[in-house]
């Protein structure tokens, strides 16, 4: 169960994380016209989707490993 509620937490920290690459998405849209800013923020987006996906999948890969050992030994505790 322990191994459930680090995965809910880390998943939070996604959603979280993608609320601000929202904000940094809003603040492309408005800085339209100011090509140095722009670079920066587009540059900025890109890595943290790049974090994003890998923090996605690495806790895909937990809960996948967490489902399948419960598959296998339904009895054991976690």
């Amino acid at each position: 169960m322990q191994e459930l509620y680090s995965i809910m937490r880390d998943l939070l920290e996604v959603e979280y994380n993608q609320k601000s690459l929202l904000y940094i998405l809003k603040r492309l849209e408005a800085s339209y016209g100011n090509e140095q800013e722009e670079k920066w923020i587009a540059n900025s987006a890109g890595y943290y989707l790049e974090a994003l996906q890998k923090e996605l999948r690495g806790v895909i890969s937990r809960l996948d490993a967490y489902v399948a050992e419960k598959a296998e030994n339904p009895a054991s505790s976690g």
